[in-house]
């Protein structure tokens, strides 16, 4: 028996996932108003580029690849923090410690997050 388009389809998901490594992605993943959660970094597509930051804001932890980016402003959606993706800044609290940020490399469609 032959499987339909979208058993297919989900087999070609799985086998590009099982080459992907924890800190690699496709680039094409990346859509560029939100973030895309690789390991425990969020990658965000801001300008064409690639940055990544740790996914858990330090204020609480909330999942920052749920929040809302703005540009290259992405927002806490637990309790409002806000952080330039690509510098790690506070722009607004509550948090005060910045976000880790990460080097991104892209080889063709394959992106990776560099470890810090």
């Amino acid at each position: 028996m032959e499987p339909n388009m979208s058993q297919a389809n989900a087999l070609d998901s799985s086998a590009q996932s099982k080459v992907l490594n924890d800190n690699q992605f496709l680039v094409n993943e990346v859509r560029p108003d939100s973030a895309l959660l690789v390991g425990d970094a969020a990658v965000f597509k801001i300008a064409g580029h690639f940055c990544a930051t740790q996914a858990k804001c330090p204020h609480k932890q909330g999942p920052l690849n749920e929040g809302e980016l703005d540009g290259s402003t992405v927002t806490c959606p637990w309790h409002g923090s806000q952080f330039n993706v690509c510098t790690g800044t506070v722009l607004q609290g509550p948090a005060v410690d910045p976000l880790k940020t990460y080097r991104v490399t892209v080889d063709g469609e394959m992106g990776r997050v560099e470890p810090a």
